[in-house]
């Protein structure tokens, strides 16, 4: 095998990634310990990141699209260990297969893997600006479940996965997700979204240069692409979830803009 395998969740229509987490590489379903209610400790899928890191990178890749019914008996097929116990759900995406064999699963893991083996150009994992960016993004994330989990069925999904994601997620809601829609959907949401998305705003506005990335104007990390990875997502999902998201605080759209050219390829 001489590239690297990505596995990631296909889209209906044009294949084409969608889940920030393998676009990012932060894992799907992986739980996130936090107070009531119960949603409030689940991840969805976020596969954009380790893709960007791919593409960013330039290191040769080919996709084996899963999907979700799929993913736990391929990865196990791997020999992949599951998430640690207590976790929701043993076998998520992202995942890798190295050229050399090796399977890695979780974005965390995955990233930590590429920065060693391919070092150049540095995203700076070590950036003490990351811990705080991924709980401002996995606030945001969560603020806005109401409108993006129930619209990822019926926006994205194929047939295959439709009825898999949605039963898994109404049982871990304890409600259909078109009550769980209703229920946290109001406008209310987007004034708690507020300030997740302002201090993301001043943290990039910061940096010498004043952005567009956290460390200014030519430096990529990695929390900017956990950044755009969920910037993504929300664009994939249509409806103006993305379009409101950046009119609240612009320079998100900058940053999203400035990453164009890893998004290119997609697939």
């Amino acid at each position: 095998m001489s590239e690297i395998i990505l596995y990631d969740i296909p889209s209906k229509d044009r294949c084409a990634a969608w889940s920030p987490s393998t676009w990012k590489s932060t894992s799907t379903f992986f739980p996130f310990p936090s107070p009531q209610p119960p949603y409030t400790d689940y991840t969805p899928p976020t596969s954009i990141p380790a893709r960007l890191i791919l593409n960013y990178k330039h290191i040769p890749y080919t996709t084996h699209w899963l999907e979700f019914p799929s993913i736990a008996p391929h990865l196990q097929s791997l020999s992949i260990p599951p998430n640690p116990s207590g976790s929701p759900i043993p076998y998520t995406l992202p995942a890798i297969r190295l050229p050399d064999g090796t399977p890695i699963m979780d974005s965390k893991r995955i990233a930590l893997a590429l920065e060693d083996r391919y070092p150049n150009p540095p995203l700076h994992l070590s950036s003490p600006q990351l811990t705080e960016i991924e709980d401002h993004v996995l606030h945001a994330l969560r603020t806005l479940f109401g409108f993006t989990l129930p619209k990822t069925p019926r926006v994205i999904l194929n047939k295959e996965s439709r009825a898999y994601y949605s039963d898994k997620l109404s049982k871990r809601f304890g409600t259909p997700l078109e009550q769980f829609e209703q229920e946290n959907s109001g406008d209310g949401k987007w004034e708690e979204l507020r300030p997740f998305l302002k201090r993301i705003g001043e943290m990039l506005r910061e940096q010498k240069g004043g952005g567009p990335f956290l460390k200014g104007v030519e430096e990529v990390t990695y929390a900017d692409l956990v950044v755009v990875g969920l910037l993504h997502y929300f664009r994939r999902l249509e409806g103006g979830v993305y379009e409101r998201v950046v009119g609240m605080e612009p320079a998100l759209g900058e940053l999203y803009r400035a990453c164009g050219e890893w998004w290119e390829r997609d697939d």
